[in-house]
């Protein structure tokens, strides 16, 4: 059995503590399956960088997962909260091969020009949200930025990186707009209600179920964006 890195192993248990939980109704799954045939961190960055002509920072090879596709579509009932979350990673190979979905609103140069840089690294095809999360692919930019976008609001900025994207999955499990908790937005207004309340009743739940993170910096976030 080949063996994980240290971020394919903690993807891993995370996986895990999901579909183990008697709390967690799951709809899908896959823990990720290792694909070796496509090298290892240098190897698949040399083949963007010939293929894609995308030339990647090298400090990203630090959370390089190997996973040809890992996922989880689940659901939260626990007192009189629901709650909902997915995520599906791709491996990079993948996602730097595939653009953005096209829109159908918006046509400045400027949106057109950031849609066409966009690489999807994680998607929710279950649910049918509309919503991704993307590496902006720009020349000279060797540390692409991490955008989110909700087809009926927009397109975000994220203040974190590839791998600070990773390690923020892992403890907020997917949970439906925990993206927003790392953009510039106001989750007081109308159009982030829904989401305002599932991420404030998320951080009531989480440090129940899964009580050896440390939820406190997610729920500053959240305040400062009330």
């Amino acid at each position: 059995m080949t063996a994980l890195t240290d971020c394919e192993a903690r993807l891993r248990k995370m996986h895990g503590e999901l579909v183990e939980n008697s709390n967690v109704q799951i709809f899908s799954a896959k823990p990720g399956r290792v694909a070796a045939e496509f090298g290892d961190a240098q190897e698949v960055f040399d083949k963007i960088s010939e293929w894609r002509d995308i030339t990647l920072d090298p400090s990203l090879q630090r959370c390089f997962i190997r996973f040809r596709w890992f996922s989880c579509h689940w659901r939260i009932k626990h007192s009189d909260i629901q709650l909902t979350g997915e995520f599906t990673i791709r491996h990079l190979l993948t996602s730097t091969a595939i653009e953005a979905p096209g829109i159908d609103w918006g046509d400045s140069p400027s949106e057109r020009q950031l849609y066409s840089e966009l690489r999807v690294i994680d998607h929710h095809p279950g649910c049918g949200t509309g919503t991704f999360a993307a590496l902006r692919i720009q020349p000279d930019v060797p540390l692409p930025e991490v955008w989110y976008h909700d087809f009926r609001i927009g397109a975000f900025k994220m203040d974190i990186d590839y791998c600070d994207y990773l390690e923020a999955l892992i403890i907020t499990k997917g949970i439906f707009g925990w993206q927003y908790l790392f953009s510039d937005v106001s989750l007081g207004d109308d159009d982030f209600a829904r989401t305002a309340n599932d991420l404030r009743n998320a951080l009531t739940v989480f440090p129940e179920l899964f009580p050896e993170y440390d939820y406190a910096p997610l729920r500053a976030r959240l305040e400062a964006r009330l």
